[in-house]
């Protein structure tokens, strides 16, 4: 895989990673502020001891020192001086916790000891760690004294006395929140590539027409300035041989695309001719929800109740007479493969230039397959990314490929960061 590649998975899945890394990184934020604030101070200490004036005294008293550091580093982690330190700080943990809290290290082949203390605020870890130098000194001055009153075998001397951190221990709350985005980068590329894999989707125009028996007869892209030039060449390619005065369009997904017959309807009647556009589809999805009008439609001419020249209604600015579905029962959907409707195509061919019917998706209701033969012409609207390669051969499968005189290709507009993606170059 290139770089191309990446780049327009990118493109089209930028959704799903964007997902991925905002929820990576809101966890990552999250777990940053459930951590407990907790703050080490540090004091090392020198351990020596009491020898003569010479060299090997000297050396001797090294050796000695740096063989008791081994014993006093569990002397200052011990129990005991927990306990002290409990007492004159007078804390409510037991000597158990406060033992937890302590640690005490030394560097190797040194007589240096180092405590450290934790605790929740950076002067409280500083005084505790002065308080449990004090005690571990003390014990240490209690346990070298072998007769009273007689200096220690040992000593113990502070070298750096504790300061109070300036920031608490474990990686800061940004460097989780980083780490988190990472990872979101990373999942949400992983989960793009994967779902790029498996998606059987028609996602490109040059994909729907491969699937196709019938030409492609216009791209539109709903919400681009190029759709209006998209929806001129469907026009012209309608109208370059044999002009079709009755076109039904029908969706071949799941949904509706009442947009499609708007546009060819509105480009129809741009170009000088006089336009009707019949909203047939009983779905409820068609053109009547955007165009509106207060005609029984449709449905009361087909019922026999209202005559044709009476439920046709103006589309404003536009010079485009409207039929609106109206009020659809069950019955409606028989009643478009009845003689009626056929009449009434024939009344509307004879006196406009152009009728545009649209039907309802031939998954959704058998309509478009009954209306078909009336019409000099059948456009299935194929929306890109709604329908998989088989899904689009068992569309034609219902309505009969036969039947279909081309498609028009069709995608939703955008979001405003996808319009953008979009006309990156690869």
């Amino acid at each position: 895989m290139g770089l191309i590649d990446i780049w327009r998975i990118v493109r089209q899945r930028w959704l799903l990673i964007v997902g991925v890394v905002l929820v990576c990184t809101a966890a990552a934020w999250t777990y940053a502020q459930t951590l407990p604030n907790t703050y080490a101070a540090s004091s090392s200490m020198y351990v020596s001891m009491a020898t003569g004036t010479s060299v090997n005294d000297s050396y001797q008293g090294g050796l000695a020192a740096q063989q008791r550091v081994r014993s006093y580093l569990d002397l200052a982690a011990s129990t005991t001086v927990a306990a002290r330190v409990v007492d004159e700080k007078g804390l409510k943990v037991t000597p158990e916790e406060m033992r937890a809290r302590i640690t005490a290290s030394s560097p190797p082949a040194t007589s240096v000891i180092v405590i450290s203390v934790q605790d929740s605020t950076p002067a409280g870890a500083r005084d505790l760690t002065d308080a449990a130098v004090a005690q571990f000194r003390k014990l240490v001055d209690e346990l070298e004294s072998i007769q009273r009153d007689a200096a220690p075998a040992a000593r113990v001397a502070v070298v750096d006395r504790a300061q109070a951190p300036s920031a608490p221990l474990g990686p800061p709350p940004g460097r989780i929140v980083l780490l988190g985005l990472i990872a979101g980068l990373a999942l949400g590329g992983g989960a793009a590539l994967v779902r790029e894999r498996t998606d059987r989707s028609l996602r490109t125009p040059d994909a729907v027409a491969a699937a196709l028996p019938v030409p492609v007869l216009g791209v539109i892209e709903a919400g681009l300035p190029a759709a209006a030039g998209e929806t001129r060449r469907l026009r012209s390619r309608l109208l370059q041989h044999d002009p079709a005065k009755s076109v039904q369009l029908t969706s071949l997904s799941t949904r509706s695309e009442p947009d499609v017959a708007m546009a060819l309807a509105r480009s129809l009647s741009d170009s000088g001719q006089h336009v009707a556009l019949v909203d047939a589809d009983t779905s409820g999805g068609g053109s009547t929800e955007f165009i509106t009008s207060d005609s029984p439609g449709l449905a009361a001419v087909l019922r026999g109740t209202l005559p044709a020249a009476k439920a046709l209604t103006p589309w404003s600015e536009t010079g485009i007479a409207f039929l609106p579905l109206g009020a659809a029962d069950q019955l409606t959907p028989d009643l478009l493969v009845s003689a009626r409707f056929a009449d009434l195509l024939t009344d509307l061919t004879s006196r406009f230039d152009h009728v545009i019917v649209e039907t309802a998706p031939v998954t959704v209701a058998a309509d478009a397959i009954g209306v078909a033969p009336l019409c000099d012409a059948t456009l299935g609207v194929v929306e890109l990314g709604a329908l998989s390669a088989p899904g689009l051969r068992g569309a034609l499968a219902t309505l009969g490929a036969a039947k279909l005189t081309g498609a028009v290709v069709y995608s939703r507009p955008s979001a405003p960061l996808a319009r953008f993606l979009e006309r990156l170059p690869l």
